[in-house]
């Protein structure tokens, strides 16, 4: 599920349009940094928040070429971007009190809107059906927590999980992705995955 951002955030990506084949942009530290935080303090061993760039037409992602942090001019630390779309930015405070910036190359002159998602990237191997239900309980307990308050109380109950194949060579059982109900994450058994990103399924 995404959740909504600062308009801001948002208003600041889709107001570009990319008009050469390689485009840097300029987004503060600080509004990714609030999320961080929220997320920090929940103590949250598997749930994390994921930023993405999605193309504004619905297209799938926008393409990352390179990122890193700058602070005064100066370069403050590299920004990951994992196989499939996802940015991770390194969590330090001070980047945010002193207004760092993230800057972004893109390959594509496209336009972008901010997507922050709630989600899980576990490492692929023999993973139990137990470690999968933990995850779905901290999705849940994370989509409340990002939600608020009184919206904590109208939050859906999740139908299970979705897993998505975190290398777009790799598949999970011949597909890009599969959904696994919360019934069937009540077996006790393992299953061999690939490394995977994992989301609510409602």
């Amino acid at each position: 599920m995404k959740i909504s951002i600062p308009a801001l955030l948002l208003a600041t990506l889709t107001s570009f349009t990319l008009s050469a084949q390689t485009t840097e942009l300029d987004l503060d530290y600080s509004n990714f940094y609030k999320y961080m935080k929220k997320v920090k303090k929940a103590e949250l061993e598997y749930a994390d928040l994921g930023f993405y760039l999605a193309r504004s037409d619905g297209q799938g992602l926008c393409n990352i070429e390179s990122g890193y942090i700058e602070l005064d001019e100066q370069h403050k630390g590299e920004v990951s971007v994992l196989a499939h779309g996802q940015f991770v930015l390194p969590y330090d405070n001070d980047l945010s009190l002193d207004k760092a910036l993230v800057k972004l190359t893109l390959s594509e002159p496209q336009l972008c809107d901010m997507s922050v998602q709630i989600q899980a990237n576990l490492d692929g191997g023999d993973i139990s059906l137990t470690t999968l239900r933990a995850v779905e309980a901290e999705l849940y307990q994370l989509l409340q927590k990002m939600a608020g308050w009184p919206g904590k109380y109208f939050t859906p109950e999740l139908q299970g999980i979705k897993l998505h194949n975190a290398d777009p060579t790799q598949l999970i059982n011949g597909q890009s992705q599969m959904k696994l109900s919360t019934a069937e994450l009540a077996e006790n058994s393992s299953m061999t995955l690939p490394a995977v990103r994992i989301t609510p399924w409602f």
